[in-house]
Parts: C-alpha cells; structure tokens; sequence
C-alpha cells in the first residue's frame, strides 16, 4: 500500500500544480476533480495502512458525523462557525455540500496524522490523549486560517453573512473550526490506539506522506498568486485586489503550515536516527 499511496500523492500534486496554474480555464475543473478524488482515496488507503479496518471505519464515521452535523447545526442556527451559505454544486443535505463532509474527513486525516508525529509517543497515556487533539486541532485550524479567504472572496465558494476583519472571514468561523477539529479529534483519540497496526519498517515513510502534502497544499496558494492578475473583488462592501488577498494568505502559510511540515520532517528523521 505505500508504493500505490506515494503514486497517489504524485498524482494528488501534479493535479494540484496543474489546477492551481491553470485557474479560470477548461483544464482546471478537470485537475481539480482529479486531485480531489485521489485525496479521497489516499486517506482510505492510508488510513488502512495504519490502522485496522475497524480503526478506520471508526476514524470515517467519526469524521463524517462531527463534520457534517456541525455544518449543519451552524446553517440552521450559526452555532459554531456563524451564519453562511455554501454554493458548492452537487448533491447536499441540509444545505451542506457532500465535497464539504469529504474535505472534513480529508483534512482531518492529515492533521490527526501531523499531531502524531509532532506529539511523538508520549510515556504517559493521558497526556497523549489529551495533547494530540489539541496539536491536530491547530493544524487543521491553521489551514483553514489559510484556505477560508480565498475560497470565501477569491473563489466564491460560500458566503458569511457578517464578513468582519481584514480578509473578511469573522472570528467565529475560526471558533468554529477550533470547536469542531477538537470534539472530532478529541472522540478519535479516546479509542484509535486498540486499533493501530504494528509499526513495520514502511511505517516512517507512509506517516512522512501527510506532510509532503501539506506542503503541496501550501504551495498551491503560493501558486494562485501568480494568476491573480489584477482582479478585484469585494469584502464588506469594499474592493480588494485579489492579488492582496493570495499574498496575504501565501504569507501565511510560510508560518503555519510551512512550520508544522517541517517540524513533522525533522521529528520523522530524528526518529529514524534513534532506530539506526
């Protein structure tokens, strides 16, 4: 399964650089499914990589059940995330997109197998339990911080009905996603590990995937400022250059997700050191 998960960790980013640069004609549609499903899929695959079928079934109807029945609460009644519309075509239940529920159970995955490596093995259980959420927590959270402006004013992909803030995305979408990634990551935590396969000596390499695609995942905004153009949009009522928004955001990702992926690097490396 590693061979085929790094196969698709290739095609996720060629599909990915190609979407990115091709933004606004007939190919980046295409690239943008295909580097979708093969997402979906990788973290099937590697979620039964390193855990047994009933881990990873758990770790999906979790995911899937927090994801979409906090989307859900927060369109009815603007509790966590505040009041939004999404305007993502396909199929939906109760205003929430399918791709949303998926995106959840995608980005979840990455950051739950980031948090374990930056946590490591901790000698006393609890704080294990207690800790990694809370890691897995701020890094899908610093995705969001990163993703949420582009996709809102650059993309259109939903709309909050009080935009507040510099890039117009208010604090309790933030809220929202810190309250969320924790009761999901939190649930996981208290029973993944009787399911966790034993470490073989393709483990270090099948848990180094997550962070070569969070660095993709960086990239591809870093990219989106290259067909910024002169574009503008409208945040609050007021024109801002798209441009401003991707440098903004690009910015960002140098000191969020730019920090975890090499730290999630540097804590694989050191623990190959202490096996040789």
């Amino acid at each position: 399964m590693v061979i085929t998960g790094w196969c698709l960790v290739a095609i996720w980013l060629a599909a990915t650089v190609t979407a990115a640069l091709s933004s606004g004609s007939s190919i980046s549609p295409v690239a943008e499914a295909i580097s979708g499903a093969s997402l979906l899929v990788f973290v099937l695959l590697h979620a039964l990589t390193l855990y047994k079928p009933a881990g990873a079934t758990a770790y999906f109807a979790i995911a899937v059940t927090v994801g979409f029945g906090l989307e859900a609460c927060s369109i009815a009644t603007g509790f966590p995330f505040g009041y939004y519309v999404h305007h993502l075509e396909g199929p939906r239940a109760l205003g929430v997109p399918f791709t949303v529920v998926a995106a959840w159970v995608i980005m979840a995955w990455l950051a739950w197998i980031l948090a374990r490596v930056l946590v490591g093995e901790c000698r006393s259980r609890l704080l294990y339990v207690i800790v990694t959420p809370v890691v897995a927590t701020l890094v899908v959270a610093g995705y969001d911080l990163v993703i949420d402006p582009i996709g809102a004013y650059a993309r259109h992909l939903f709309t909050y009905r009080s935009p507040s803030g510099v890039l117009g995305v208010p604090l309790s979408n933030y809220t929202g996603w810190l309250i969320t990634g924790w009761l999901l990551f939190q649930t996981f935590a208290l029973i993944e590990r009787r399911w966790r396969r034993e470490p073989t000596s393709t483990t270090r390499s099948a848990l180094l995937m997550p962070a070569v695609i969070w660095f993709g995942m960086g990239l591809q905004v870093n990219l989106g400022l290259l067909r910024a153009g002169d574009a503008t949009t409208t945040i609050a009522g007021k024109p801002v250059a798209l441009a401003d928004i991707y440098q903004t955001c690009s910015e960002m990702t140098w000191f969020t997700m730019g920090l975890v992926v090499v730290l999630s690097v540097v804590r694989l490396a050191a623990r190959d050191n202490r096996a040789g």
